[in-house]
């Protein structure tokens, strides 16, 4: 253990301290304190471990509210200066006067409560960079002051004030004598204010920088905030108390025993310590006693206990199993002075064969990156949200979390232990800003030495007894350095029972984890080819900014096949956004300089990046997350022999809790289901299975898919009973064609206008004009509004502006509008069909459109495009297909593909194939950021209809795919002076509808340049497909008019 005789953690003692309490604060500000790295504290306590203190055992169990702590939460008295120039003095003083002053609820970001402007950034600093100085006029200082009463019963006892957090630098009084101040704005820092309280009333004032030296070290990616982010108390200490503990619950034996080696240091207050006051130190499973050890008081402040569990509960993410660690301290006659509680769970953490490994076994990291943010109060976040955050964790496979990028609220280590969370506890270090400085760094500045190891300490102290932490992560994007030689030194040096890992380090030995950022699959497939002694587990991967997620699938069939690949933390777990409206007065998701920015530049939506939206709501690749993260996975290896492989992806379970079943469907519509018996299966290792599948006469023109399902048999921790864990479906090979019959209806006609044709009979009509078919009319309904013409273009994403697709590919955004007629000719007439073949040039992109067209009597409209490239070279197509827009009247969109979620070619991987049905405007999925969405891939057909139940279906007789939206697409594309929000979206009397060969990727290695993979790029070359438009009437089952043929 850290002896914590010394009592202070900045350079003064206690004697010191006593000497400075009458000093003004003006004076001992002089030196800028707040521009001083070396100095990162002052009179703050040293760093142990998070625990409350309580009377007895029970009370401590029981965990309500201790009355040894004393919340300072609520409303504080606040002014706000403009710097740190004209920022009141003497306000700490009892008598000073603010009762005119405003509030300000603690804990609470001045931005959230109206009083400063939000500020987002990636990678720059929200001022110029000149460490360790910070802006003397733009740096706000928030006042604080409150008054609370002094319980009588805490006299004799130490008083210790904690504050959470307070972003960026705080000064601290207490009945107007100076406390001390700190920097780290995400670790807490206490105080010994006893010899400054008195009992009754009593005064506690503060005064908050936004920005100081420590800012450098907190240009992470979120919203650059301030304030006291969280909570405020006191806590009484007995003269004699317990200080720090440091619990090692590890495994032995084979890894079937427990090992509980406990650090218990005391915090000696000079006092006459009573012979046989003692330390009784419990362990309970679920309130059974496990075993009593009592360990006397002597004059050494160290102790330290060590006990074997026979046979004990391991933990891990999949069986968390905690046991209750109770601690009391007790005099001579037994009687307890205080006890406190914690959870612990045993198991070891250790690096072999090159893997990282759980109790013996290693496992695969299905992980998020996680911000604390919350869609209305910022960077407070409650108990609610915690577990709000944890339960869609369990939701979509996630085992892992990563603190990104700073040490989170204490509760949550807490819940991640109960719960079954792997943690990479993260210290808030990140000077990326400097990479645009010519220092370039810090890292390898002796000048910043002691604040790199402060908050690297104050991570590891409060967080050590935590068994969800599996590894220490040094900081993040700070470059490398001595500073983090000494950090990963000290950190192995305290803690020797897990890894440490720093990005940043790379391949020197100054990280256990390799672990980089963004890597492709090409890099991975690279990186395998020879044996590593240590894991690779990327920090970053996957970025899921706006419309993104593609090629998970493929990232994971690599993983899955190779034991050195050990998974990955995607960025980000859910979007940093903000609840607004606009105008209108519709909900939006704010961004960027959406949030009232004044004064500084606020990157746009690089703070929409996740997996889920800011109220947690699922953006469509959530889903592709949970499906490449799923533990049961199914392969087909032989169908048509009622035969599937499955896979069981757990490190540990056994499949003892799942229940798998099976559907089997036809166009949509249930055949048959069954369970799925199987055996226990160990982790990692494949079973084969017989599925039972019934006789079946396939019918012609019908799709079947088998679909399966893995359930949990008992509830699960958060999941309830029943929970879908895992599904999948395989398309039986049984499809076959239907024949073609001779089309009847009433002889066409076919009618010479201007520039075209009108093509039809007495139930429908076709204008084909200047080669494009402009109009289809039946009972009297027209249905378009706009041609069927190319289309090459889609609203760019967050991935392709950061690719510059939007520039690269510009050529391609009118292409489809900027078209010359070459030719267009009737090629065939009789009563049944007539055939038009028209041939456009492309001038814009040097190249040939040809579309067919045959009309039959039926009212079907057969369309066979081919595109023809020319000789000069074009970049990559953004979307190969056709757009029309129809009358806003056909906006129920059903179809037979993937969904019922938007799906692109390398993000379908969850979307199964199956009959869905939506409002047209239920398509779109409203990202905060505007963009290309509405999208469904892989569809065998599609129809639009009426509330009358007319329409339209497109069918073929391969695949489509088809984008529905019910506005103007253009409404969409980027604007980079103005924020288009998703949310803004509102319907036009119009339906957008696109039918394509296909859409270019989304990709999602990064959203600053990396393209879609080269399998889901359009390359510029020939294309050629077809589909057929039908009339719908109204009664018309779509299942059954997508199997008609003509001829």
């Amino acid at each position: 253990m850290q002896p914590p005789v010394v009592l202070y953690h900045g350079t003064m003692m206690k004697t010191a301290l006593l000497a400075l309490l009458c000093l003004p604060a003006t004076l001992v500000a002089q030196s800028n304190d707040w521009e001083n790295p070396q100095k990162p504290s002052e009179h703050t306590l040293f760093p142990h471990a998070h625990f409350i203190p309580f009377p007895d055992a029970a009370s401590a169990l029981k965990a309500d509210s201790s009355p040894f702590r004393l919340s300072l939460d609520g409303i504080w008295k606040f002014h706000l200066a403009a710097n740190p120039a004209v920022r009141p003095q003497g306000f700490e003083q009892p008598a000073y006067d603010v009762t005119n002053w405003k509030t300000i609820r603690v804990p609470a970001n001045w931005q959230t409560e109206g009083y400063a402007p939000y500020i987002f950034t990636d990678v720059e600093y929200p001022f110029t960079p000149n460490p360790p100085f910070v802006p003397k006029e733009q740096n706000p200082v928030g006042s604080y002051r409150r008054n609370f009463q002094l319980p009588a019963t805490w006299k004799g006892k130490q008083t210790v004030l904690h504050i959470g957090a307070a972003n960026a630098f705080v000064y601290v009084w207490v009945n107007g004598k100076y406390a001390g101040f700190s920097k780290d704005s995400k670790t807490p820092a206490e105080f010994d204010v006893t010899a400054f309280v008195q009992p009754g009333n009593n005064s506690v004032s503060m005064q908050v920088f936004r920005f100081s030296d420590g800012s450098y070290l907190e240009g992470q990616d979120m919203w650059k905030l301030s304030g006291i982010e969280r909570s405020v108390y006191l806590v009484a200490r007995a003269p004699l108390s317990i200080y720090d503990f440091f619990a090692k619950p590890l495994l032995v034996n084979n890894y079937k025993d427990g090992s509980l080696q406990l650090d218990l240091a005391l915090n000696k207050i000079p006092a006459a310590t009573d012979k046989g006051t003692r330390i009784r130190v419990t362990l309970q499973d679920n309130g059974v006693p496990v075993f009593t050890k009592v360990l006397p008081v002597g004059r050494d402040s160290l102790l330290q206990l060590q006990q074997i569990v026979p046979g004990v509960k391991t933990w891990d993410a999949e069986r968390p199993n905690l046991y209750q660690l109770i601690v009391t301290l007790e005099d001579k006659q037994g009687r307890p002075v205080e006890s406190f509680t914690h959870a612990i769970g045993f198991r070891t953490v250790e690096i072999k064969r090159g893997l990282l490994m759980v109790n013996g076994a290693p496992i695969v990291i299905k992980g998020v990156n996680r911000h604390e943010h919350d869609m209305r109060f910022a960077k407070v976040v409650d108990r609610e949200g915690m577990l709000k955050d944890i339960y869609a964790m369990k939701q979509y496979n996630i085992n892992a979390v990563r603190a990104s990028h700073y040490p989170n609220r204490e509760e949550w280590y807490a819940l991640c232990d109960r719960y079954g969370l792997y943690v990479v506890d993260e210290a808030n270090i990140e000077c990326d800003g400097m990479s645009m400085h010519p220092l370039k760094t810090l890292s390898d500045k002796p000048e910043w030495k002691a604040a790199y190891l402060d908050r690297t300490r104050r991570m590891v102290e409060r967080d050590k007894n935590h068994c969800s932490i599996i590894t220490w992560s040094l900081g993040n994007e700070s470059d490398f350095g001595d500073n983090f030689i000494n950090t990963y030194k000290w950190t192995k040096q305290r803690d020797n029972t897990r890894p440490v890992q720093y990005e940043p380090a790379r391949n020197t030995p100054w990280t256990d984890i390799v672990a980089p950022m963004y890597k492709s699959v090409a890099w991975m497939q690279e990186y395998v080819k020879e044996y590593r002694d240590r894991p690779l587990i990327q920090c970053e991967y996957a970025h899921m900014m706006g419309n993104s997620g593609g090629n998970l699938r493929d990232d994971w069939e690599l993983i899955n096949k190779y034991e050195q690949l050990q998974g990955g933390f995607i960025w980000d777990f859910t979007d940093q956004t903000f609840l607004q409206h606009d105008s209108l007065g519709r909900a939006i998701w704010a961004y960027g300089a959406d949030m009232g920015t004044v004064g500084a530049t606020s990157d746009t939506s690089f703070c929409a990046d996740g997996m889920l939206a800011a109220d947690r709501s699922p953006h469509p690749q959530a889903f592709e997350v949970k499906k490449v993260y799923q533990p049961v996975q199914f392969a087909a290896i032989g169908l048509s022999a009622d035969l599937l492989q499955i896979t069981n992806r757990y490190d540990f379970h056994q499949l003892e809790n799942i229940h798998l079943t099976w559907e089997l469907k036809g166009d949509g519509k249930v055949i048959a289901s069954a369970s799925l018996p199987h055996r226990l299966l160990l982790p990692h290792h494949q079973d084969t299975l017989r599925i039972g599948l019934p006789e079946v006469k396939p019918q012609p023109g019908m799709h079947y898919f088998l679909h399966l399902k893995a359930t949990l048999k008992n509830a699960d921790g958060m999941l309830p009973a029943g929970f879908t864990l895992a599904t999948d479906q395989f398309e039986l090979p049984w499809y076959t064609p239907v024949k073609t019959q001779p089309v009847t209806g009433n002889p066409l006609q076919v009618k010479q206008i201007n520039g075209g044709w009108e093509i039809g009979n007495t139930a429908f009509t076709a204008t084909i004009k200047n080669g494009w078919l402009e109009q289809f009319t039946t009972n009297g309904a027209a249905y378009m509004q706009q041609a069927l013409k190319p289309d090459f273009w889609r609203a760019p994403t967050d991935n392709d502006i950061g690719n510059s697709q939007q520039m690269r590919c510009a050529v391609w955004q009118h292409a489809g509008d900027s078209t010359q007629l070459l030719s267009a000719n009737i090629v065939r007439e009789d009563k049944q069909q007539v055939q038009v073949q028209a041939k456009h040039a492309l001038p814009l992109v040097n190249a040939t459109y040809e579309t067919d067209y045959t009309i039959f009597a039926n009212g079907d409209i057969k369309v066979n495009v081919h595109f023809q490239p020319g000789e000069k070279m074009m970049p990559e197509l953004p979307r190969m297909g056709m757009k029309m827009v129809l009358h806003p009247a056909l906006d129920n969109v059903t179809w037979l593909g993937r969904g019922p979620f938007d799906n692109y070619q390398d993000r379908k991987y969850a979307a199964d194939v199956d009959v869905y049905t939506l409002p047209a405007d239920s398509l779109f999925h409203p990202y905060p950021r505007a963009q290309e969405s509405g999208y469904r891939s892989d569809v065998h057909w599609m129809t639009l209809r009426s509330a009358s139940g007319n329409g339209w279906m497109v069918r073929t007789d391969s695949l489509l795919n088809t984008g529905v939206l019910h506005f103007d697409r253009d409404r969409l594309n980027f604007n980079r002076k103005h924020n288009v929000h998703g949310g803004s979206m509102n319907n036009d009397a119009l339906i957008w509808w696109n039918i394509d060969y296909q859409q270019a990727g989304l990709g999602g290695d990064n959203s600053w340049g990396a393209k879609p993979h080269a399998p889901y790029t359009l390359v510029y070359k020939p294309y050629q497909y077809q589909f057929t438009l039908r009339p719908l009437r109204s009664g018309d089952e779509p299942a059954e008019k997508a199997k008609e043929r003509y001829e």
